[in-house]
């Protein structure tokens, strides 16, 4: 049997120019797999997020550090931490959630600490994102937070079930196709 592969060889050649370029191209296709892959690692990234707020922000407290906008205080906010305290030009003062946010009704003063009345509502528009690490995710760009992360936590199943797909139907396909071409060759 071992002398039938060295005859084999003998009469199409051993590894030359021909197997080097199918190996190096078999090589970069699966290093782009690899890359399809792993996307959704880097473009399903959640980054740090809170309700947006109606109005125009004049003043941003966390906790006892206060900013003139969100953008600056993303570097002490921490997810574990309550809410970010905004006010408004008009003097409303907002309690910025997550996926909540508050207004404190009879605010006498803007301190991060508060035990009056306050109205809870739903983040209706849209959501303020730290763009510090990430210009844009698939996150950002569709607001798939709170109610909607599962549709985040979905994309690499999803892929993962459309490269299932695909096997079985363009495998066959080019299995079929092959096949059909290998026959011509042979009958010419």
């Amino acid at each position: 049997m071992a002398r039938n592969f060295e005859l084999l060889f003998e009469s199409l050649g051993h590894f030359g120019r021909y197997q080097a370029l199918v190996y190096f191209a078999s090589v970069f296709q699966s290093i782009s797999c690899g890359i399809h892959y792993l996307s959704s690692v880097f473009l399903a990234v959640t980054p740090k997020f809170v309700c947006n707020i109606a109005g125009n922000v004049s003043r941003v407290l966390v906790y006892n550090s206060s900013h003139s906008n969100i953008e600056d205080a993303w570097s002490l906010w921490t997810s574990t931490q309550n809410y970010i305290l905004v006010q408004l030009e008009n003097g409303d003062v907002w309690e910025l959630n997550q996926c909540s946010r508050s207004k404190r009704e009879n605010a006498s003063g803007f301190t991060y600490e508060y035990s009056g009345n306050k109205t809870d509502f739903h983040c209706t528009d849209g959501y303020i994102y730290d763009h510090t690490n990430w210009q844009s995710t698939i996150v950002t760009e569709w607001d798939l937070v709170c109610q909607q992360e599962w549709l985040a936590k979905l994309t690499q199943p999803t892929f993962m079930l459309g490269v299932l797909v695909g096997a079985v139907i363009f495998g066959d396909l080019a299995d079929r196709y092959s096949m059909g071409f290998a026959k011509n060759c042979w009958r010419t």
